[in-house]
């Protein structure tokens, strides 16, 4: 783990990239904002978390660093120590984790907890669209008052460009640096099922709805189609390697206004 501090005292928001290997995006913008000339109003603490993995470009060592939290400091499992160690450096502030996947090009928060406060964060990033899931994971951002943010393809220039863009936005909305932001207003999906066929493949497009009877995915050539109105959400081919995705309903934004 890398901790960089720009910055006089103690800093009240964390960035933290790279919690898993394979997604580059989240050092790569780190290392372009630190070695740049932007000014810094108020300290701030940039995390590059899962170093091994990154060496490795792969998603983790032994554990999944995101399913890992809280961790515990006296494990013998990398991810596991990685996960107590980052919840001490980010105690109390306010998070952006940022992310990739394989899934959706353009970014979005992908949050286990979303309530005011989070949402209020969620805003400062300036994404559009935030997915929600109950379900508990040993994400970071249940255990820290994180985004986590997704930023487009893994290993893509789009998604360092696009984790870039996010972190800016985030600092300026939180007055570290003196810049432009915008806050943003946006769509709320609520995950309820989990689709278990990894071995489909995935024809509709994430965050647009598939209505009852339309085609979604394909089983050996064989089409699937929905048994109500959804919206696909982290579906991918290629995504996971024990599900194909979720299903999604959009729910009113007042709901975690």
């Amino acid at each position: 783990m890398r901790v960089e501090k720009l910055g006089e005292g103690e800093p009240e928001v964390a960035i933290v990239g790279s919690i898993h290997g394979d997604e580059p995006c989240g050092k790569k913008a780190i290392e372009r904002f630190i070695q740049s000339d932007i000014a810094v109003e108020k300290p701030v603490k940039f995390i590059i978390a899962n170093e091994k993995a990154l060496e490795k470009d792969t998603r983790y060592v032994e554990k999944d660093l995101n399913r890992s939290f809280p961790g515990d400091i006296s494990s013998e499992v990398h991810e596991e120590r990685l996960a107590a160690r980052i919840l001490e450096q980010v105690e109390g502030m306010n998070v952006l984790s940022i992310h990739s996947t394989k899934s959706y090009e353009e970014p979005f928060a992908a949050q286990s907890i979303l309530n005011e406060e989070i949402m209020d964060l969620v805003k400062k990033t300036g994404v559009e669209i935030v997915s929600h899931g109950d379900e508990e994971l040993g994400c970071l951002g249940e255990y820290a008052r994180a985004v986590e943010a997704e930023c487009g393809f893994q290993e893509s220039d789009q998604a360092a460009e696009n984790a870039f863009k996010l972190m800016k936005n985030f600092l300026a909305a939180n007055k570290v640096i003196d810049e432009d932001y915008s806050l943003s207003d946006p769509e709320v999906f609520d995950i309820y099922e989990t689709v278990r066929e990894p071995d489909f493949k995935f024809v509709a497009s994430n965050f647009q709805k598939v209505e009852e009877g339309e085609v979604y995915a394909l089983d050996d050539g064989e089409e699937v189609r929905a048994e109500e109105d959804f919206y696909p959400v982290l579906m991918s081919t290629n995504g996971y390697s024990s599900i194909l995705g979720h299903k999604a309903k959009k729910v009113k934004k007042s709901d975690y206004a």
